[in-house]
Order: C-alpha cells, then sequence, then structure tokens
C-alpha cells in the first residue's frame, strides 16, 4: 500500500491545489484559526482603535498594515500560481512564510495598542490621584486656616507641600507619557 503525502499548509486552498496538481489527498496538520471575528477586524483595519494613538505609533501601524496587506496580496497570488507551477512545494514555503511574516507584523500592531492601553492606564490613574491630591490639598488649607496651635499648622503646611509636591510629579509624569 502507497503512503499519502503529508503536506502541512495554512489554508484548504493550497491543501487543494496541490491535490489537484499531485492527484493525492493532502493532510491539513496546521489549520489557522481565526481569533478576530469580522466587525472586530474591520474596526482594527479602519483605524477605530487609532484615535488613542500618538503620531509616531499611528505611522508604525500604517506600515505594518500595509506590509501585511501586500503579503496578503502575495498569497492569494501564490495560491492561484500553485495550480500550475512545477515546484507546488517552493510556492508552499513563500505562502508559508508570508504567513509568518504576516503574524510577526500583526504581533507587533498588537504590542504597540497594548503599550498604548498601559500608557492610557497610567495617565488615568495619575489624574486620579491628582483629583484626590486636589481634594486632600484643599482640605488641608482649610484646616490650616482654621487652626490656631502652631505645631498642628506645621503638620497642616507639611502635608499641603508634600501633596503639592506629588500633584506636580504626577503631572509631569502625564506630559512625558503624551510625548512619548
Amino acid at each position: 500500500m502507497q503512503a499519502q503525502p503529508r503536506i502541512e499548509c495554512q489554508t484548504q486552498k493550497a491543501a487543494d491545489a496541490v491535490n489537484s496538481k499531485e492527484g493525492h489527498k493532502a493532510l491539513i496538520a496546521n489549520p489557522v484559526t481565526r481569533l478576530f471575528n469580522h466587525d472586530d477586524r474591520a474596526e482594527f483595519y479602519t483605524g477605530c482603535e487609532r484615535m488613542t494613538l500618538q503620531t509616531g505609533q499611528i505611522q508604525k501601524v500604517r506600515e505594518l498594515q500595509e506590509s501585511n496587506d501586500n503579503l496578503q496580496r502575495q498569497v492569494t497570488r501564490n495560491e492561484k500560481e500553485l495550480l500550475h507551477a512545477e515546484d507546488p512545494l517552493a510556492i508552499l514555503a513563500e505562502i508559508e512564510h508570508c504567513n509568518i511574516t504576516i503574524a510577526r507584523n500583526t504581533g507587533e500592531i498588537l504590542n504597540i495598542y497594548t503599550q498604548n492601553e498601559k500608557r492610557l492606564k497610567r495617565i488615568m490613574e495619575l489624574e486620579a490621584q491628582n483629583i484626590n491630591l486636589q481634594q486632600e490639598m484643599s482640605d488641608t488649607q482649610g484646616k490650616f486656616i482654621t487652626c490656631h496651635d502652631m505645631s498642628q499648622r506645621t503638620r497642616f503646611a507639611a502635608e499641603f507641600f508634600v501633596n503639592k509636591a506629588q500633584y506636580e510629579k504626577n503631572l509631569a509624569e502625564i506630559r512625558e507619557l503624551n510625548l512619548l
């Protein structure tokens, strides 16, 4: 009994193309799983998420997405050429290389979005801290004004200036995060 050749590929089309060329049934050993539904993918590629990205990040995402689009076009061309190819394994290897590059680019894009989410979360934390610090500074200032005991006034003044220093430090970090 003759053994069936094992062909690993990413798409059913590619496997079917090899089947028709060689006349053997292919076994797909590495099927692609889709992580995004069509709506998520459409939002991703139309740029709904880009509204919070910074200029340098937007440019990098655009370059990576353009590269992925070109690679996807190349995969489609290669799949069409697969039907008439002299060496289908070379074309399958090229398709696999394109898919790996697409995955790497997509990983970089997702990393940019993850870093951006961390940056935005940190900014929100600092802004929330500053709201609390403003309230504490206002309360401490009121206590300082109404208090007549000098040791208490000194303590309130110290609390006020410690809170003010932290507030200014948070503002500086927010400015820095917005410039990155």
